[in-house]
């Protein structure tokens, strides 16, 4: 079993908003400009604006609450869960499985861009990103790899190395 954690640091920073602005709009005479500013902003305006950046940053906190995202491999395939969600992807959809290790751009070209770390499916057939939509995001391609991104390189690696002792075959 392999598994990861994402969207830590979305939660952080929606939880540092929401405090810093929670705190200025319940205790709104801590930041009150002194008689020689110049600020002319009225006290319920600022109120109102700092309640709102911290409901922004409540909700920012609701919409990225850090999920496990569980993958095991077994002899029917790559197993997935993540909170509510699960796919299996049977081995019989995929041609091959590769790792992609993330690498940044090269300097000196302008047309080079960075890899991420991932996981790279060769399916069987071209129905094979909509069968298994909760997992892969993307839109059909010509394409014919699909690639499930993951956080880092070590969660590729552990993948990979589970593959290897299931379905050595299928690991390019």
């Amino acid at each position: 079993m392999v598994e990861y954690r994402s969207g830590r640091a979305m939660f952080i920073g929606g939880l540092a908003m929401f405090v810093f602005f929670g705190m200025a709009f319940v205790f709104p005479d801590i930041g009150n400009p002194s008689g020689t500013s110049k600020a002319d902003l009225s006290p319920a305006l600022v109120s109102f604006l700092f309640g709102a950046f911290a409901l922004g940053g409540l909700l920012v906190m609701v919409g990225s609450v850090p999920r496990t995202h569980r993958f095991a491999v077994d002899e029917r395939g790559l197993w997935w869960r993540a909170g509510r969600k699960s796919d299996l992807i049977a081995w019989d959809e995929l041609r091959a499985v590769r790792g992609q290790e993330a690498r940044p751009p090269v300097k000196d070209d302008p047309n080079s861009r960075a890899v991420r770390s991932a996981l790279v499916f060769t399916p069987v057939d071209r129905r094979f990103v909509t069968r298994h939509s909760a997992l892969l995001r993307r839109l059909p391609t010509a394409d014919p790899e699909v690639e499930l991104r993951l956080p880092d390189t070590t969660t590729v690696r552990q993948l990979a190395q589970e593959i290897a002792r299931v379905r050595p075959d299928l690991l390019r």
